[in-house]
């Protein structure tokens, strides 16, 4: 509505009751009353006490309009402030004579919900007039219904309670159009003000900057590194540190930056971090993989691969080849050159009385034969002479000592010990019931002492042996134990077998036994292994074992995680096995066969009619296998 310039005093009713008003305003506070003002305030002689009355509702906003009755253009408005409390109350305003206006005035109180920008629910006006000096009161009530006290007034009176009987249901509310429903609405489109949802996907919370995208609202963690807002905060992947600086997997140093696939973020960098590599064989030359980084090098690696094959310590690129069927020089080809490799096998002569040559130990400059009887079943071979002694007993096993000394283990627990010059051996049982005893290794001394030994027998019990010493027993382990190997003396046995006590078949096993406390555990297989028994162990060093039985079963350990090699092939029994090398692995068969793995795949190197038994060997050129008579006991050299 039109109004003048601010210099008529209209105020609202509340200064010390002595002071003199002032002037310049249209609408001011009625300082006191008008006895004792100063002259020259003749305007001011006179004044309108209006009390503006509400009840019934408390009014979010009061304005009073004043209007000079003789020129309506002349007009102002003042907003009157409504203190905290329930209704019923009072509002005191106080107006003045103005130069130019008429002492007949016109007043309008209009009264509105929740604030000025509310709606308007109740009026009341009247006329008044200036003429008279002194205080004139003029009254006004504003009413209207607020029933349930919630600051919204009945629709009645022009309010906007949605039901004036429930406190919890005030004034009509925003809306916004959720699609995406994921509870927020969009910010990009204005909200419907009602007091019920206008539709199934309206919400009550905006704020929503992609009303497509389910995942993307206020409130949501900065979850994808894609350049966007995920979270409507209007910032872009500030939890990735976009642009930041970082260290890749390699350690190399780089800026963070989105993948642009799957909202993920990598450090990207332009360096190229420098491969290592260890050696794990111990043959002095590095090929095991040791990671790639940009950090410094590790300790005890090298920057260069000089070693093709870490499981072993008879190949490198600083060895020559020689005739062995593995690749020495790592130069891809095996036994390469002249004069032409000859990998025949030699055959020892047949001993009179002897059925079988069951076990063989080979050592540095000779190899030793054992097998049932009394006499002459004892064979020492060496470079230019074979020589057989007698040592009673039925022999499963034997292992030759740093020096050459022969150590037997065979039934009913016997165990021996032979020295290369001796015709006889010296006997000892183990303790408790009489056992076959089926495996034995042994390990030399530092310090140029006696050997250490440890037999298993059948019956799954373990034996330690510290020569001369008598055998004790170490361990019972419940499994028909086949076969036992070992790296170090330090280091635990691996033994072989399988678990038949009262199974309807065996069930293969492997088991991890501590020499110095007997304490032991076993291996978990691969699924696919069949009911057989395992009956050879051979350990190449800690990080690579190889394990074989019946039914041609191979099974490697590398690095502790055992999986299953190719089968030997018609998948004949397999009785012992003996390793240098993933690529250099040999086995002998119940069907008279030594075959050889190559990493690839099995070729039979030696073949005849009777079962082969056993094998052992210091070197890929320094082995031996035996088995039952018939031309069949052979040494490589």
């Amino acid at each position: 509505m039109p109004t003048v310039a601010p210099t008529v005093p209209l105020r609202v009713w509340d200064a010390p009751q002595n002071a003199c008003p002032m002037r310049l305003f249209l609408l001011a506070v009625l300082a006191g009353v008008l006895a004792g003002c100063s002259k020259g305030d003749d305007l001011k002689s006179a004044a309108l006490k209006v009390q503006l009355h509400y009840e019934g509702f408390r009014p979010g906003c009061v304005t009073l309009t004043v209007t000079d009755l003789a020129d309506p253009s002349r007009q102002a408005t003042t907003t009157v402030s409504v203190p905290e409390g329930p209704p019923p109350g009072t509002l005191s305003v106080a107006v003045f004579r103005q130069t130019g206006w008429s002492n007949d005035l016109k007043l309008l109180a209009a009264a509105k919900e929740q604030s000025c920008d509310g709606a308007q629910v109740a009026t009341a006006q009247t006329d008044a007039s200036l003429a008279k000096d002194g205080i004139t009161p003029v009254d006004l009530s504003l009413g209207a219904v607020d029933g349930d006290g919630d600051g919204f007034v009945s629709t009645a009176n022009g309010g906007t309670d949605c039901n004036d009987r429930d406190e919890n249901l005030k004034g009509p509310t925003p809306w916004y159009t959720d699609a995406d429903g994921d509870k927020y609405g969009s910010s990009l489109l204005p909200p419907v003000i009602e007091c019920t949802a206008p539709s199934f996907n309206s919400v009550r919370t905006a704020g929503d900057c992609n009303d497509s995208d389910i995942l993307v609202h206020p409130g949501q963690e900065e979850f994808r590194c894609d350049g966007r807002d995920d979270n409507c905060n209007d910032m872009e992947d500030e939890s990735f540190n976009v642009g930041g600086n970082c260290l890749n997997a390699f350690q190399c140093a780089g800026a963070n930056a989105c993948t642009g696939t799957d909202g993920g973020v990598a450090c990207i960098s332009t360096l190229t971090p420098t491969a290592y590599y260890r050696d794990e064989d111990g043959d002095g030359m590095a090929g095991a993989d040791a990671g790639v980084t940009c950090a410094p090098q590790p300790e005890g690696t090298s920057a260069q691969a000089r070693d093709c094959d870490e499981s072993s310590v008879f190949v490198s690129s600083s060895l020559t080849e020689v005739c062995d069927r593995l690749d020495n020089n790592c130069d891809g080809r095996v036994d390469e050159g002249a004069p032409p490799c000859n990998l025949a096998w030699q055959s020892v002569p047949e001993a009179a009385g002897v059925t079988s040559w069951r076990a063989i130990a080979v050592g540095k400059d000779l190899a030793w034969l054992a097998g049932p009887g009394q006499m002459n079943n004892v064979l020492k071979i060496e470079t230019s002479a074979r020589a057989l002694s007698n040592c009673a007993g039925d022999w499963n096993a034997a292992w030759v000592s740093a020096e050459g000394q022969l150590f037997l283990a065979g039934k009913e627990g016997k165990v021996a010990s032979k020295m290369p010059a001796e015709m006889g051996c010296t006997a000892a049982t183990t303790p408790g019931p009489l056992v076959d005893l089926s495996g034995i290794v042994g390990f030399n001394p530092t310090d140029g002492g006696k050997p250490t030994l440890y037999a298993v027998s059948g019956g799954g019990r373990v034996f330690k042996w510290a020569f001369p010493a008598a055998p004790v027993e170490l361990a019972a382990t419940g499994i028909n134990l086949m076969a036992v190997t070992g790296t170090t003396a330090d280091a635990p046995l691996i033994a072989v077998g399988a678990r038949d006590f009262g199974l309807p078949a065996p069930q293969p096993q492997v088991v991890r036994i501590n020499a110095a406390t007997g304490t032991w555990v076993a291996e978990t297989l691969p699924q696919t292994t069949p009911d057989i028994y395992l009956r050879g162990v051979s350990a190449v060093n800690a990080n690579y074992v190889y394990v074989a039985g019946d039914k041609g079963v191979v099974l490697e350990r590398n690095h502790g995680v055992w999986r299953t090699l190719p089968s030997v092939p018609s998948e004949p029994d397999v009785t012992d096995v003996l390793a240098f090398s993933q690529k250099g692995l040999y086995v002998t068969t119940g069907t008279g066969t030594v075959q050889f793995f190559n990493g690839k795949s099995w070729d039979p190197v030696y073949s005849n009619p009777k079962a082969m038994r056993a094998l052992d060997g210091t070197s890929p050129t320094q082995l031996g296998a035996s088995g039952d008579l018939g031309a069949n006991q052979f040494f490589n050299r």
